[in-house]
């Protein structure tokens, strides 16, 4: 294997992994879990409405459902060559699926009477329920500004 082989190879590699870090899991439940003890009122108004609302007992549940989909993409490489003097142009066109992202994220929150946010529990891919949860600090903030 030459040398700049081995240096492609080396950078696809590291192209690779890089592609796969993700949000630490404390990170994704410090941003959910600081929803804990808000009115349900204010995670409906920046969350959106609930996939699903329920009552059991004295406790009252809503939960969201939520799903990416994004299909993968074809895939187009130009390459140029040259061999005995002869120069050369190849175009490779992929007609198949190079696999895509199946992102989902379900956040359950309990809820008292008092509409008052007791406990919210989550699981599902972890960059995409951190990034569809706004960060409340945020969301303070800008509410706090639009009041002044």
């Amino acid at each position: 294997m030459t040398q700049m082989s081995k240096t492609m190879l080396l950078g696809l590699l590291c192209l690779i992994v890089s592609g796969c870090t993700s949000i630490p899991v404390e990170q994704v439940d410090s941003r959910i879990g600081a929803w804990n003890g808000q009115p349900i009122d204010e995670l409906i108004k920046y969350w959106g409405l609930p996939s699903n609302q329920r009552k059991v007992g004295d406790k009252n549940y809503a939960e969201w459902l939520n799903r990416s989909s994004e299909p993968g993409n074809a895939s187009v490489s130009i390459g140029t060559g040259s061999h005995s003097g002869h120069s050369s142009i190849g175009i490779g066109l992929t007609l198949f699926d190079l696999g895509g992202k199946d992102d989902q994220c379900s956040r359950l929150v309990t809820y008292n009477d008092d509409g008052k946010v007791i406990q919210i529990q989550w699981q599902g891919t972890r960059d995409y329920c951190f990034n569809i949860t706004p960060e409340l600090a945020t969301v303070t903030a800008n509410a706090a500004a639009k009041n002044h």
